[in-house]
């Protein structure tokens, strides 16, 4: 799968904002997930000392795991990366393919990208400063007129970078569209190192197409695999556990983790996921967008056996 890491499934959770806490991960992890990432961290507050920043996004002792850290300061990027490498993360990737206005803004994300000779300057500076493997998660360029993907590869392998996630759409695209894998071909003619393939992964049925058509090593799966575990029991060929089963766990490692008001807020995202299909969803979602304390829950599991 990967050289750099034994996973036991080529399947990877992508690093999402608000989404890939502990909890998410270690759910995910149960299920068969081969490789959790953290949500993406900002260089710029680890180097301030935003200690929020590092016991929240990450948990010591936590194993498979991949910090990502966005910036473009390649000291701050490289003080951050060695940060998580002594808290013991497995890996460190740097996020090239994030969209949103204010990581743009910093000149992260994709605007690093954009900027091959800053990207440039990242890397070697993390590489300098960690011994733990080094990702890039990228997009095709910032757009069909700056396309620059395979420019980026050259120079990453180069520099020993470890592996490569490539989400295959331009920046100007956010998620329009359809992510084109074709792309992948180009970069396995010329390079070697572990690609990973992300983009419109929502069922099974992609992730085996996914492996099977393109020469990658792993899948990442984002927004496909929110509130839909059983994504990967379908692909593992596993015990596909009940949706009761799943938000009792997942509520569980939710209050272990954080106070009981935040851990009620944050399984709210999740009601309406799990409780797709039930004769009572409706009242299910309704009642599930006012869970504010641990017993809430317990009625909750409760209306779900009705």
């Amino acid at each position: 799968m990967l050289d750099v890491l034994t996973l036991r499934s080529p399947v990877i959770a992508a690093p999402l904002c608000g989404i890939s806490d502990y909890p998410y991960r270690q759910l995910n992890r149960e299920l068969g997930i081969g490789l959790t990432y953290s949500e993406m961290i900002s260089s710029v507050g680890i180097s301030r000392g935003n200690l929020k920043s590092l016991s929240f996004t990450f948990v010591r002792g936590e194993h498979p795991v991949v910090v990502q850290l966005f910036g473009n300061d390649p000291a701050q990027m490289a003080y951050a990366a060695q940060v998580f490498e002594n808290e013991g993360a497995d890996a460190i990737d740097i996020n090239l393919g994030c969209s949103v206005k204010k990581v743009i803004k910093q000149g992260a994300g994709s605007a690093l990208q954009r900027n091959l000779p800053q990207t440039k300057a990242v890397i070697l500076a993390i590489r300098k400063a960690i011994k733990i493997p080094l990702f890039i998660k990228c997009r095709l360029g910032w757009s069909r007129q700056e396309e620059n993907y395979l420019e980026l590869a050259s120079m990453a392998q180069d520099e020993g970078v470890n592996a490569l996630c490539l989400h295959p759409r331009y920046a100007t695209q956010l998620f329009s569209g359809e992510a084109n894998w074709d792309h992948f071909h180009a970069l396995r003619k010329k390079y070697s190192f572990p690609l990973i393939g992300s983009g419109d992964i929502k069922t099974s049925q992609d992730i085996t197409q996914a492996l099977r058509q393109y020469p990658i090593n792993a899948v990442m799966l984002g927004r496909g695999l929110v509130g839909n575990p059983w994504l990967l029991s379908d692909f593992l060929d596993s015990t596909r556990p009940t949706a009761i089963e799943i938000l009792r766990h997942h509520a569980d490692l939710l209050l272990q983790y954080y106070p009981e008001h935040k851990a009620c807020s944050l399984l709210r995202k999740y009601v309406a996921k799990y409780t797709k299909g039930f004769p009572n969803a409706l009242a299910l979602r309704l009642f599930g967008n006012t869970l504010s304390r641990a017993g809430d829950i317990a009625v909750l599991l409760e209306m779900m056996h009705v």
